[in-house]
């Protein structure tokens, strides 16, 4: 299973997911932002990559925060 498509707004997608429904695609581009099973599922503080703005990331994690169908300008109004 590769990593689903993401049409209009990521954070209503990713939402709804818990992490064991992930695909070990998707949970893999979560988890180069920082993200594991516990921050996703809220049992740990989330990583820091979910305050940064993305210029402010790095290369590997703008392409998979792209892969998870987010664009810097969704990503940034946050």
């Amino acid at each position: 299973m590769a990593i689903r498509a993401v049409d209009g707004d990521p954070n209503g997608v990713w939402e709804e997911v818990g992490w064991a429904d992930m695909s070990p695609e998707e949970q893999a581009a979560w988890s180069t932002l920082g993200w594991d099973e516990a921050s996703w599922e809220e049992d740990t503080d989330p990583p820091a990559s979910d305050e940064q703005y993305w210029e402010d990331l790095s290369a590997a994690e703008q392409a998979a925060l792209t892969s998870l169908g987010y664009t810097q300008a969704l990503w940034d109004e946050e």
